[in-house]
């Protein structure tokens, strides 16, 4: 049977012909906790002390003795010293930390190429930007292969760190939670006792700024990890956060302005499995028959479809001024299945839809803008919650 929809109110019709039914919002938020700011000898790691073994690999070919010379020659003021030599089979260029001995060392390993440029993951370096590759050397003598903490993919901790922490924000949140100011939503969630909030400079007067017009006043994330809950609470502000070990078994997570694009801690992460494994749902074609009908409805009807429930980006897309309420999609007697459906829909209205899975596990379908969605997948493009 195929649902035939002439208005957006009438979107309702498309769920009942599904069998679905509307879902709601559940009751009030539950705990606080006090936030501490950390002293200044808390927030500073020891300066840990690395050596740096730089090679570059190159071809047997003469061009590339003549570069290495250049380079070679280019580099002596930077105190660095390069090793030049032919790649050993299988060898990748990267950045990896070693420690032998209790010595610590940082392993910097760049391909040349054929124009003699320098080049390593998607940086590449000339001889006429010496400075850009000495700061980029140093960076790694002082943060290890992890690099520094607001830039790193793993915020300058270890993958053990990471999942330790990983498993602290896994906590679920109970009941809704109510959108206040940033700072008593962030702290009604209950963070636990050894992760620590605070604020940077620049999000530290939004923190006490009231619910925003556009948010809604309240997100039920009844179930939903912590460190998820978060970072969709402060994606409604145009704010996220970003983790930071302070000791063992201490972190503390610092809010700040952005958005996935910033390197903050995304509001869920990709599936182990493929989405035919984990929501096999979700590629099963329905039939669809709506004009003018309201994004938001639709969402909705994906939402019970789906078994899941969605979370928008309000900051973000009010921004972008794409309100979800009052943007239309028109698909007249097709068949097709929710994830085409999305992707057509963000396609002509420059909007982003992704399955995401929290911390411990549980589904959720993310709106937000294209713009932002295409940022989570660069930066998250190989990265599955564990």
């Amino acid at each position: 049977m195929i649902a035939s929809i002439k208005c957006a109110r009438c979107v309702v019709f498309l769920a009942a012909v599904m069998g679905l039914s509307p879902s709601g919002l559940a009751q009030q938020p539950s705990g606080t906790i006090a936030s501490a700011k950390p002293s200044r000898a808390d927030q500073e790691d020891k300066p840990v002390a690395r050596t740096l073994d730089l090679d570059v690999l190159i071809q047997p070919q003469p061009v590339y003795r003549v570069k290495a010379q250049e380079w070679g020659r280019a580099l002596q003021d930077t105190g660095y010293t390069p090793q030049f030599r032919q790649p050993k089979p299988g060898e990748e260029t990267g950045v990896r930390d070693l420690e032998t001995d209790g010595r610590l060392s940082v392993i910097v390993v760049f391909g040349m190429s054929p124009d003699g440029s320098i080049r390593i993951g998607n940086k590449k370096f000339t001889l006429a930007n010496i400075k850009e590759l000495k700061a980029f050397l140093d960076e790694q003598v002082a943060y290890g292969a992890g690099g520094p903490p607001d830039k790193s993919p793993l915020w300058g901790m270890t993958d053990e760190q990471l999942l330790e922490l990983t498993r602290l924000l896994a906590e679920p949140v109970h009941g809704a939670v109510e959108i206040q100011s940033p700072l008593i939503t962030v702290e009604s969630l209950g963070l636990p006792p050894n992760v620590r909030l605070t604020f940077a400079d620049a999000a530290r007067e939004k923190s006490l700024a009231g619910r925003p017009s556009f948010a809604p006043e309240t997100i039920d994330l009844d179930g939903y990890s912590k460190g998820t809950a978060v970072a969709i609470v402060l994606a409604q502000y145009g704010l996220g956060f970003r983790p930071r070990r302070i000791a063992a078994n201490s972190y503390e997570i610092e809010i700040d302005g952005g958005d996935e694009s910033d390197n903050l801690w995304p509001a869920g992460w990709k599936t182990q499995e493929t989405t035919a494994v984990t929501l096999p749902v979700y590629l099963k074609s329905i039939p669809v028959d709506v004009e003018d009908a309201e994004v938001s409805q639709l969402l909705q009807v994906v939402s019970d479809r789906l078994k899941i429930p969605v979370y928008r980006s309000s900051f973000a897309l009010t921004s972008a001024g794409r309100d979800l309420d009052t943007l239309t999609y028109t698909r007249k007697n097709d068949k097709v299945s929710p994830s085409r459906l999305l992707t057509s829909i963000g396609d002509k209205l420059q909007l982003g839809f992704d399955v995401r899975v929290d911390e411990g596990g549980k589904l959720f379908l993310w709106a937000t803008t294209s713009e932002e969605s295409m940022a989570f997948r660069t930066r998250f493009a190989h990265v599955k919650q564990k």
